[in-house]
């Protein structure tokens, strides 16, 4: 990730993000873009409630760690690399963004992908081997049936309290980061590209 100190000395981060055409609309007319729920289940469907329920997660654990507008509820996502950022595709802008490092932030995309598929993000590969193991003596196949069904409270807990190590930058499962912010700001643009 690319850091960039602004003419104010203030420390920002080149990010870049794709997005559906409308984004761009609501930027050039609001001069700011904030994901709504509606966004997310058109987009994602059947899936939109697995989602939003760990967004909701994810934004009362992110509010305790950065200032987010009362208002903001969703995360947008962001790739800290440029050759790491999604293909092009019609329809969709690609952004090239520089925001202040206290607007977004970054973690390992392998930890998030645990907390999306609601599996025990563990600290280790020996912490992932006790829980696996903690996981046959409950006679338990499908590991996010424990989240998902309400017949295993304390290892739902367990569960759930181990996705904050998704903020603990000592605890690496994996070198490719992802970032998210919770708006996209007109003055946070340095590029854009349309693909129609």
């Amino acid at each position: 990730m690319e850091k960039i100190m602004s003419e104010n000395g203030e420390l920002k981060a080149r990010v870049w993000s794709r997005q559906h055409k409308n984004v761009l609309k609501i930027i050039k007319e609001k001069g700011v873009y904030r994901v709504k729920e509606r966004y997310i289940r058109k987009k994602l469907d059947d899936c939109a409630d697995i989602y939003l329920n760990v967004y909701k997660w994810l934004r009362h654990e992110a509010s305790k760690r950065m200032k987010i507008p009362a208002e903001v509820k969703y995360p947008i996502w962001l790739s800290v690399e440029e050759e790491l950022k999604l293909p092009a595709a019609e329809g969709m802008v690609f952004f090239e963004l520089e925001i202040p490092k206290d607007q977004i932030m970054i973690f390992d995309m392998l930890k998030w992908d645990y907390i999306v598929n609601y599996l025990y993000l563990p600290k280790d590969r020996d912490d992932r081997r006790r829980f696996k193991e903690k996981l046959k003596k409950y006679n338990i196949n499908v590991e996010s049936d424990i989240y998902l069904q309400n017949f295993y409270p304390r290892l739902k807990k367990e569960m759930t309290s181990s996705w904050k190590r998704l903020f603990d930058p000592n605890i690496e499962l994996s070198d490719q980061k992802v970032a998210i912010s919770w708006e996209l700001k007109e003055e946070w643009v340095v590029d854009y590209e349309y693909k129609s």
